[in-house]
């Protein structure tokens, strides 16, 4: 119980987001909109960019605070992540969910 409370009390522990300097928007907000809603795909690559993507979300990063989401659905994605190399045949399924934008991970 002590330790709950504990958790509780402290609350997040993340340091809060940089000012951005007065008329600079991020690239996302300035063609999404706002907040990026992200897919994230895996194509057969060797775990590392899950590692790191996964990474960029935990509670240290949260990359939720610059206003990136993960989402599980490619119907509610604005940007499909897509890391491992892609088939013909992953490629045209990746070409019909038809996302605003598609990023390869290295």
């Amino acid at each position: 119980m002590d330790l709950l409370r504990k958790i509780r009390d402290t609350g997040r522990v993340a340091e809060p987001a940089l000012p951005r300097p007065e008329g600079e928007e991020s690239p996302a907000a300035r063609e999404l909109g706002g907040s990026v809603q992200v897919r994230f795909v895996d194509a057969g690559s060797c775990n590392g960019c899950e590692i790191e993507i996964a990474g960029a979300f935990n509670p240290v990063y949260d990359a939720e605070r610059y206003g990136a989401r993960l989402v599980a659905s490619p119907r509610h994605a604005d940007v499909a992540l897509v890391t491992g190399p892609v088939t013909p045949n992953m490629a045209e399924l990746l070409r019909r969910t038809a996302p605003r934008w598609v990023s390869r991970g290295w």
